[in-house]
């Protein structure tokens, strides 16, 4: 999940456009500083600690790309260079929708009342994924109520869900949220026959519980860990092919692992000479302190990187805070994931970073739709519900508007999902 913040006590730039990726999977202290009428607020990036809701000139293998899977697949254990380009070409290109599973006739449900309940409403990515199921829920026909949560606080995330539950609707959605911290209420919408849909957690996998979300959920929708494997591709396209590289995780967030194990395992097919030289885990609720000194530090000690590897893209102000004050910052290729509007796209787009491979939050919100629609009419979940991504490098956004998610991603996903609904 894709969470930015604004925040006073650090630098004008930082506040502008800190991208953050934060989905804990341990229970820990919030602060709630924040007005739960407004969308956008202004809160200390240092007290908050928040959810989501992730070599050389040929290579031994190669992968046919699609985008209607949300990431690669592998067709072939041996192609040429070519190939292999090919593919990583084929994901730069707006990503165009294909139905996540089967047709349905969505005006069964017409007039049902579906509730969003938003964990982290201070955070502007989770609230275009919250207000993309509210037009979502409208072309479909349903009314779409929107509570805002806590920021992980648990006890007011645990109310928020028990009013949804008290509001009776044919389902819940949840953005951003940590189902393993919620159980009790989630296991009352349970006992309440109302389906529960996460959105913005962890990657899906299908066929685990919930699609990864956990048993109390009946299906997930966010972007697939298969970033890390395109990361992985680019290294071994670009090269050297003994690339030394630098990573950056974030593990207390659900999706860092997930993308670190992806990205780990590409480069063992597709760059075996590549070697991951450093790897930092920085707590995201210490990122404005520690990341940029982190950065600085692995830059010292690993002067021949190639690549360094933030893994979400929100860590963007503190990695181009730490690529100016360093000699070596100068040469190292950013790579990074998420693919997050405003800050790292306008780095991808000025060439700070090399590349960004991620997905729209908005389109997260219309299959979030989706897979409630499809609990409440008791079908099963969707097939496939990770977004498709998209590879950004400078070529792929020139002229892209780095602040519009639909200039980005396009919107071929709104008559797509329409259609699919039977309402197109």
């Amino acid at each position: 999940m894709k969470l930015k913040f604004r925040n006073s006590n650090v630098s004008s730039e930082a506040a502008k456009s800190a991208d953050f990726e934060m989905k804990t999977v341990a229970k820990r202290a919030w602060n709630r500083r924040k007005s739960l009428s407004h969308g956008l607020l202004a809160v200390p990036l240092v007290s908050v600690a928040l959810l989501a809701a992730a070599c050389g000139s040929s290579s031994s293998s190669s992968v046919s790309t699609s985008t209607t899977s949300g990431g690669p697949t592998t067709t072939s254990a041996s192609s040429s260079n070519a190939s292999l380009k090919a593919s990583l070409a084929n994901l730069e290109s707006v990503p165009q929708f294909t139905p996540p599973g089967p047709a349905f006739n969505a005006s069964k449900l017409a007039g049902g009342k579906i509730v969003s309940v938003d964990c982290a409403p201070s955070a502007a990515p989770p609230a275009q994924t919250t207000a993309a199921t509210v037009a979502a829920g409208k072309a479909a026909g349903l009314n779409v109520t929107v509570l805002a949560g806590g920021n992980e606080d648990i006890p007011l995330d645990t109310q928020f869900i028990d009013q949804a539950i008290n509001e009776k609707p044919i389902a819940i959605i949840t953005v951003g949220c940590t189902p393993p911290l919620l159980t009790v209420p989630l296991q009352a919408a349970k006992n309440a026959g109302i389906p529960v849909v996460c959105a913005n957690y962890i990657p899906p996998t299908v066929g685990a519980p919930g699609q990864g979300c956990g048993p109390l959920a009946f299906g997930d929708a966010m972007q697939p860990a298969s970033e890390g494997t395109v990361l992985a591709q680019l290294v071994a396209l670009n090269g050297p092919k003994n690339a030394q590289i630098g990573f950056l995780s974030a593990d207390e967030i659900a999706g860092s692992p997930a993308v670190e194990k992806t990205f780990q395992a590409g480069l063992a097919k597709y760059c075996p000479s590549c070697k991951i030289a450093a790897i930092q885990n920085v707590n995201p609720g210490n990122w404005v302190t520690s990341l940029t000194p982190t950065i600085n530090s692995m830059l010292v000690a690993h002067p021949n990187l190639n690549y360094l590897v933030p893994v979400f893209d929100g860590m963007t102000p503190f990695v181009t805070a730490a690529l100016k004050s360093s000699p070596a910052g100068k040469s190292v290729k950013i790579i990074t994931t998420q693919g997050s509007i405003g800050a790292a796209m306008t780095d991808v787009e000025n060439g700070t970073f090399m590349a960004d491979v991620g997905s729209s939050d908005t389109w997260v919100g219309w299959t979030a739709i989706d897979q409630a629609m499809r609990a409440a009419l008791k079908l099963q979940p969707e097939t496939n519900p990770a977004v498709p991504i998209r590879l950004e490098t400078a070529a792929s956004l020139k002229g892209a508007n780095p602040n519009s998610d639909a200039a980005i991603y396009g919107t071929s996903y709104v008559q797509g999902f329409k259609k699919l609904w039977g309402l197109g």
